[in-house]
């Protein structure tokens, strides 16, 4: 009888472990959970912005067209976190590694001629018309989190859209933190295959160096 009942049971833990798993449904990011990302990062406040980005990378869908921005905005505070000292550079090139190779779309920044001491604008390199570089910065300018580096699909005419606001959207070639380890310069990012997306109805005005790096993600977060 003992046997009778140990295969009976045997039996019915074979079926449960060989029936096919039900896929879990899958998890998406509200708008409210991506104003949340929007508000830290604006506030600067490091530690919510990468908990939080983090998290909703791992639940966000594929096709998501959140996503290449919200890649953008965890590397952005996690550089801040590293200048915090709140991260080590070891920690930030390791979480790193998996967006190389993937797209990224950068918040609209003005485009300007007048590169030398330029912060936080989009600036041709060396008079190219397709290749252009951007010294991102905390909101008072003391630190660099990141220079920018993008190689255009096509050549842009710089020239004609001065003083305009622009996105830069394309694929993440490579993320590299300051070997020297100095907390005021964090990383070199490199974007290849990129195009730069002009902001509607975009002012044709100066920004000051100081309120040029956050107005795009503070003007996200209203």
């Amino acid at each position: 009888m003992k046997r009778i009942i140990h295969s009976l049971i045997f039996l019915a833990v074979t079926v449960v472990w060989a029936s096919p798993q039900q896929p879990k449904p899958s998890s998406t990011v509200t708008d409210d959970e991506f104003q949340r990302v929007l508000e830290a990062v604006s506030n600067e406040d490091w530690d919510t912005t990468v908990g939080l980005s983090s998290k909703y990378l791992k639940q966000m869908k594929a096709d998501d067209e959140r996503l290449p921005r919200l890649r953008y905005i965890y590397l952005y505070a996690a550089a801040g976190r590293v200048s915090a000292g709140r991260m080590e550079f070891d920690d930030l090139a390791q979480s790193a590694k998996e967006f190389v190779g993937k797209s990224v779309a950068v918040p609209y920044r003005p485009i300007t001629l007048e590169c030398r001491g330029a912060l936080n604008f989009i600036c041709p390199s060396k008079d190219s018309r397709d290749k252009l570089v951007v010294a991102a910065t905390n909101k008072t300018g003391t630190t660099i989190l990141a220079f920018e580096y993008t190689q255009l699909k096509e050549p842009f005419d710089f020239a004609s859209h001065e003083d305009e606001e622009a996105s830069i959207i394309g694929t993440i070639e490579a993320i590299v933190p300051n070997p020297n380890k100095s907390r005021a310069i964090v990383m070199r990012l490199y974007i290849s295959d990129a195009i730069l997306k002009l902001k509607e109805s975009s002012p044709r005005k100066q920004v000051s160096v100081n309120d040029a790096g956050q107005q795009s993600l503070a003007a996200d977060a209203r």
